[in-house]
């Protein structure tokens, strides 16, 4: 199943209002990505001090993960600061520079994606994998599917 048709039920988000369409991003994704990572951080830290021997143990997951959060975070403070309040106002989101930004940073973000998945070896849960490590895998799995939804809501839909 399609990941927007999936997270945001039947909703033809094409058809609505821009500042509906804005609402729900924020309210969808802004906040729950925002909330994910700073579940998700401390949770790969934890893990890799504990499972640090294991020879499955996500090193570097948590380091990656902040790195995310900051890149997504400043992403994120561009939309609601510049361009969403643009798209408010009228402006056609095809060709204004901002959504050139904002596409060329979904492509980084898709890479970030890619990096978390080696580290978290594809979200395989190992022998031997404590109840933390399961939640992280988890919650992991959610922030990609999350992310790969947003991101293909707004090239799809918001941006065009």
């Amino acid at each position: 199943m399609d990941p927007i048709s999936e997270q945001d039920g039947s909703q033809d988000w094409a058809t609505v209002p821009i500042a509906t369409l804005i609402e729900h991003i924020l309210a969808r994704y802004h906040r729950v990505h925002r909330q994910q990572l700073a579940e998700l951080i401390p949770l790969a830290r934890r893990v890799e001090s504990v499972h640090a021997e294991h020879p499955a143990c996500p090193l570097g997951l948590a380091e990656h993960l902040d790195t995310m959060a900051h890149e997504l975070e400043s992403h994120m403070q561009k939309e609601e600061r510049i361009l969403f309040p643009l798209l408010e106002q009228g402006l056609p989101a095809a060709g204004l520079p901002p959504v050139m930004v904002m596409r060329q940073e979904h492509e980084l973000h898709l890479k970030a994606l890619e990096r978390l998945m080696e580290l978290a070896r594809q979200l395989e849960v190992p022998e031997g994998a404590c109840k933390s490590w399961q939640n992280l895998l988890i919650g992991l799995g959610a922030l990609r599917s999350d992310l790969l939804a947003h991101m293909k809501l707004e090239n799809e839909v918001l941006f065009v």
